[in-house]
C-alpha cells in the first residue's frame, strides 16, 4: 500500500513537472527568450533538458525524502554489501558453531541418559537396600527378643537345673534300693523264662519269625485285586501249616491269626507303591501244637539284585587237598562271603537260618575236584545261576580257575 501510494506521488510531480517545462518552454518558444545568449531555439532546448533534470532531480529527491530503501540504495550500497557479506560470514560462522552445538547437544543428550539410566539403577539399588537394612533390622528386632526370651529360660533353666540336682542325689539314693530290687527280679524272670522255655520246647510246631508263606504281590492295582493276592498268600501259608502239621491237624490249629487292620494297611501300601512288593507271613514266636498261629505281614520293595551269569564274589584258595577238611572249610569259608554280600545286596534271607543261596550238591563235589585238579592254588568264582530279586532265592555256580590258568567261563 506503500508502494503504491509513493508510485502515485512520483507520477504526479512528474506530470507538474513535465507540464510546467512544456509550457515554460513553449512560452520561451514564443517569445523568442534567451538565456546566457545563447539563440532561442537552444534556449527551448536547454529548458527543456532542465525539466527532465527536475523530474529526475525531483523523482529521486521525493524518494528519498520518503524512504529509507532508496536513501540506503542510493548511498548506503556499499555499506550494505560491507553489511551483508559481515552477516553472511557471522551466519556461516553461526551455523558452524550451531553444528558445533548440536553435536555437543548430542553428546551432552547421551551423557545426560546414560548418567539418567546410571541414577535410576543407583535409586533402584538404594531402595534394594534400604528394604534389605528394614530386613535386617526386623531380624535383628526379632533376634534381640529371642534373646531375651532365651536369657530369660536359661536363667529358669539354672533354678530348675539346682533343683534337679537336689532331686538327683535324692534319686541316686533311691536307684541304689531300686538297683538290688531290680536284680532280685531279674533272678527269678531269668528263672521264671527258663521254665517257659522247658514247657514250650516241648513240641514246638513253628518257631519265632519261620516264614508260614511268602510271595510277589504286583502294585498299581486297586485295594481290592491286592487284598485278594494277599488272600492267596494266606491259603498257602495255611496249606504250609496242614503239610507241617500232617492228617492230624485240626481246623483250629490251620487258622492263622493276622489283624485286619494289617491286611488294609499292607493293601493299601501295595496299591500306592511304585514296585512290586515281596509280603512275607511269619510266626510272631515260638508256637506249640494246639495254639494258635499268630502272624506277622513283613513287606518288601522288589527288584533284580543279580542277572544271569552276573560275578558275585571271587577269593584266592591256597588249601591242601590232601586234607579234606581243610577243603571243605575253604569252600563253606567261601560261600558264607557269598551269602553275606547277597544279603547286603537285597537278597532276603531265611529268618531261622539266614541262608539266601541254593547250590546243588553236585555244584560242590565238581568244585572239589576242580580244585584237586589246580593242586589247590586256585581262585575261585562264583556267579548267579539265572537272575535272581530281592525274594530269592540265589542259585550259584561256582568256577575254579588255576593260578596262571586263563580260563573262560
Amino acid at each position: 500500500m506503500y508502494g503504491l501510494f509513493l508510485i502515485v506521488v512520483l507520477v504526479v510531480v512528474g506530470g507538474a513537472i513535465a507540464f510546467i517545462g512544456d509550457r515554460l518552454g513553449s512560452k520561451v518558444g514564443k517569445k523568442k527568450l534567451t538565456i546566457f545568449g545563447l539563440r532561442p531555439k537552444h534556449t527551448s532546448v536547454l529548458v527543456t533538458i532542465l525539466t527532465g533534470i527536475s523530474i529526475t532531480t525531483m523523482t529521486l529527491a521525493v524518494m528519498t525524502t520518503v524512504s529509507d530503501n532508496v536513501r540506503t540504495a542510493l548511498f548506503g550500497m556499499e555499506q550494505l554489501r560491507q553489511t551483508m557479506a559481515e552477516t553472511e560470514n557471522r551466519l556461516a560462522y553461526a551455523s558452524k558453531e550451531l553444528e558445533n552445538s548440536k553435536a555437543e547437544q548430542a553428546k551432552t543428550d547421551a551423557t545426560l541418559a546414560q548418567t539418567r539410566k546410571d541414577l535410576d539403577q543407583l535409586m533402584e539399588q538404594r531402595r534394594e537396600l534400604e528394604q534389605r537394612a528394614d530386613e535386617l533390622q526386623r531380624g535383628n528386632d526379632a533376634l534381640e527378643a529371642a534373646k531375651a526370651e532365651l536369657m530369660a529360660e536359661n536363667n529358669n533353666l539354672i533354678s530348675q537345673n539346682q533343683g534337679l540336682a537336689d532331686d538327683n542325689a535324692k534319686m541316686a539314693d533311691d536307684n541304689a534300693k531300686l538297683a538290688d530290687d531290680n536284680k532280685q527280679l531279674e533272678d527269678r524272670n531269668a528263672y521264671l523264662t527258663t521254665g517257659i522255655q522247658i514247657m514250650r520246647e516241648g513240641d514246638i510246631t513253628f518257631r519265632a519269625g519261620e516264614v508260614l508263606s511268602g510271595g510277589v504281590v504286583k502294585c498299581g492295582r486297586s485295594t481290592e485285586e491286592t487284598m485278594n493276592d494277599l488272600s492267596v498268600l494266606t491259603d498257602m501259608a495255611r496249606e504250609n501249616i496242614a503239610h507241617r502239621l500232617g492228617d492230624k491237624a485240626t481246623e483250629q490249629e490251620k487258622q492263622i491269626w493276622i489283624l485286619q487292620s494289617d491286611y488294609e494297611q499292607a493293601a493299601q501300601i501295595i496299591s500306592e507303591s511304585q514296585d512290586d512288593m515281596i509280603v512275607r507271613i511269619v510266626s510272631i514266636g515260638n508256637l506249640v501244637r494246639g495254639e494258635d498261629v499268630r502272624t506277622v505281614l513283613q513287606l518288601y520293595r522288589n527288584k533284580r539284585v543279580f542277572n544271569d551269569g552276573e560275578l558275585i564274589a571271587t577269593k584266592r584258595l591256597h588249601v591242601n587237598v590232601n586234607k579234606e577238611e581243610e577243603v571243605d572249610a575253604e569252600i563253606t569259608s567261601f560261600l558264607q562271603e557269598v551269602n553275606g554280600i547277597a544279603t547286603q545286596k537285597g537278597v532276603l534271607p531265611d529268618p531261622i537260618s539266614g541262608n539266601v543261596g541254593i547250590i546243588e550238591g553236585e555244584e560242590i563235589y565238581n568244585t572239589i575236584n576242580d580244585l584237586r585238579a589246580a593242586r589247590g592254588n586256585a581262585t575261585i568264582y562264583a556267579y548267579a545261576k539265572g537272575a535272581c530279586e530281592v525274594f530269592g532265592p540265589l542259585r550259584v555256580r561256582l568256577k575254579i580257575i588255576a593260578s596262571g590258568v586263563i580260563g573262560a567261563f
